[in-house]
């Protein structure tokens, strides 16, 4: 370590220029003699600033600390968390197995040890459809064919468009070779535009082609069993799409980022002031002819009334399904204005105005046999002496499906050796920083230190330099006080505590940290299985409970000002609001703003004194004039 960093001198900056001239005529060293003269203005800026690095690190140091804490809530105290020790059925330690792929079991906390037997699953829960039963859009049918134009216009160049097959696209060329297939009278185009089509596309099997080419009453078409196929310029050529009779762009299938004025829909939606009106269920919609499709599929499922609404560019289909399963049909749809239902194949079956347009498909029970016993469901999800069970499958007959229930309680374990270590690791983090001893020796280092340094010299004395800032620090000490007080409790009077499962103190020197006996802690799992549960998940007692309440004291991000936890209000938190709404930010901030006008009063006290031995050089230059114009008059005389 350089060894002008422990002198007064070097803790503070140099001017903040320097002429690097002794006086012209006193021979003064000017420089020395200024930065002696504000010596003290600058070492009350270095300690300002000193101050500031200190707070920055401690800022720091805090921010780890509800780093480590908010993790350890989000792994063990969160609801979303699958470790939650919150959560009642974490300690399910009867776990249900089933060897059948026909169902999917779980259990709940009132599920004992035991088995179930399922059979004669003949018939599963569904819910009511309703699908329109032709395609919503028109097909790919262009207008009339300008085949003449077409043949001359090919002449000696060939011309292409774009035929697009859902993501497949190719270029189809109509070139010499086609237009002789055609004829000069044209009754060769649908063979000939067939054989291009077939060429670029295949064929499903032979003679079957996967794009079908029609030529009827002059206009072409193009269709493909459950594929959407889209017609495009190539190189903005326009004029052979115009020839063949289609637009740029012209497709068979919806697209739902389409304003509903722009669906090239089968059928008619007689909008009545550009406005649609419908009901499901009785729920009142109302949709403008500037809406998307998107936004009439989305209102509508997020909407109360029952329904999920879809459409498949596959069927080219919409389909309303109702949320609940069951037997019945509990769907009614009908337009109120306009026919916008009615165009989507939905319009109520009942409606004149429907017409064959849409059919339905009733919702059913779920036909099961559990432990012999014959019963009806409305969902494929039953629940069983504290066993869920998924349908999935029909069963054969005189098939059976058994479910073992069987204690389990190794992953439990498991999940509290690793809450324990982890919970000590958060306990030792902070009595580590509070039990540091910061050496005096080694402040903050100014620029004027850090000048003299290395690199490597600077981050070894800052390192040393930033142990001990959070010394005996009373906010950590109550986090870990509450900790430990907590943690020996039990969950409600009389109740069960850590003790009981085989878990106590480490002893006093380790400040709080648990150690596990596992075989008290076997035997605790196995035979007090409730009252563990109790023990942590009580409503307001519960340990895990506590515990989250504890940490939400000290590292809740959220809410106004005030109102978040004390680590946060003291040094706040990267990535929230209180990032810069904090105290030690505050400090920093004003801290600074003094460090600004010392600077500008130094800059003023150094000018001041400039100007002195300017003046003084002045003075001396004349006295010195003077003295020679004296000495020159005696000399004459």
């Amino acid at each position: 370590m350089a060894t002008s960093v422990n002198s007064s001198t070097s803790t503070v900056s140099s001017l903040s220029a320097k002429t690097g001239m002794a006086g012209l005529v006193s021979g003064l060293d000017t420089d020395s003699l200024v930065e002696s003269l504000t010596n003290s203005s600058r070492s009350k800026i270095a300690k300002k600033q000193q101050s500031v690095q200190k707070m920055e690190w401690k800022q720091t140091a805090y921010r780890s600390v509800s780093k480590a804490l908010k993790e350890f809530q989000s792994k063990y105290l969160d609801i979303l968390s699958t470790t939650n020790f919150r959560s009642a059925s974490l300690y399910n330690t009867v776990k249900a197995s089933t060897a059948s792929t026909k169902i999917s079991v779980s259990t709940t906390s009132a599920a004992t040890t035991g088995n179930i037997e399922i059979s004669n699953i003949t018939q599963l829960a569904t819910s009511q459809t309703i699908t329109g039963v032709e395609g919503a859009s028109k097909a790919l049918t262009g207008n009339d064919a300008s085949v003449s134009d077409l043949l001359t216009s090919i002449g000696g160049a060939s011309k292409s468009f774009l035929l697009k097959m859902d993501g497949k696209v190719r270029t189809i060329t109509l070139d010499q070779e086609f237009k002789n297939s055609v004829g000069v009278d044209g009754t060769g185009l649908k063979v000939a535009l067939q054989n291009k089509i077939t060429a670029a596309f295949g064929e499903k099997s032979a003679g079957v082609p996967v794009v079908d080419v029609s030529f009827e009453d002059g206009k072409i078409g193009f269709s493909s069993d459950g594929a959407q196929l889209t017609v495009s310029a190539l190189n903005s050529d326009n004029d052979t799409l115009t020839q063949l009779g289609f637009t740029d762009g012209q497709t068979d299938r919806l697209n739902t980022s389409k304003t509903l004025a722009e669906l090239p829909l089968l059928k008619g939606t007689n909008a009545v002031d550009g406005e649609y009106k419908f009901t499901i269920n009785g729920k009142n919609f109302s949709f403008k002819t500037t809406d998307s499709l998107s936004s009439v599929i989305s209102k509508v499922n997020a909407s109360d009334a029952g329904v999920t609404m879809s459409y498949s560019n596959i069927t080219d289909k919409f389909t309303l399904t109702a949320k609940e399963s069951g037997a019945g049909e509990n769907i009614v749809v009908k337009d109120t204005t306009g026919t916008l239902m009615n165009a989507f194949g939905l319009a109520d079956l009942s409606s004149e105005a429907a017409g064959t347009s849409a059919k339905s498909e009733a919702g059913k029970n779920a036909i099961l046999e559990v432990n012999g016993q014959s019963i009806v469901r409305t969902s494929n999800s039953i629940e069983v002496n504290g066993v869920k069970i998924q349908l999935l499958e029909k069963t054969a007959t005189d098939e059976k499906l058994t479910i073992t229930m069987s204690e389990d309680t190794i992953a439990l374990k498991d999940t509290i050796k690793s809450f324990v270590t982890d919970y000590n690791n958060m306990i030792s983090m902070m009595n580590g920083l509070i039990k540091e001893n910061a050496d005096s020796d080694y402040a903050p280092l100014t620029d004027a230190q850090k000048e003299e340094m290395t690199e490597k010299e600077i981050t070894a004395w800052e390192t040393k330099a930033k142990v001990g800032l959070l010394q005996g620090d009373s906010v950590l000490k109550g986090i870990t006080s509450k900790m430990q007080s907590m943690m020996y409790g039990s969950a409600v009077s009389g109740g069960i505590t850590l003790f009981n499962m085989g878990i106590t103190s480490s002893g006093y020197s380790e400040n709080g940290k648990l150690k596990i006996d596992e075989e008290k802690l076997d035997t605790a799992l196995k035979t007090k299985g409730a009252e563990i549960k109790e023990l942590f998940t009580a409503s307001t007692t519960g340990l895990a409970n506590q515990l989250n309440s504890i940490i939400d004291g000290a590292a809740k991000t959220t809410g106004v000002k005030g109102s978040r936890g004390s680590l946060i209000e003291l040094a706040g938190y990267e990535s929230t609001l209180s990032n810069t709404e904090n105290s030690i930010t505050e400090t920093i901030t004003k801290t600074n703003k003094s460090i600004a006008t010392l600077k500008t009063k130094l800059k003023t006290e150094e000018t001041y004194y400039w100007n002195k031995f300017s003046a003084l050089e002045t003075a001396l230059q004349q006295l010195n004039t003077q003295s020679s114009m004296i000495t020159s008059f005696g000399s004459s005389s």
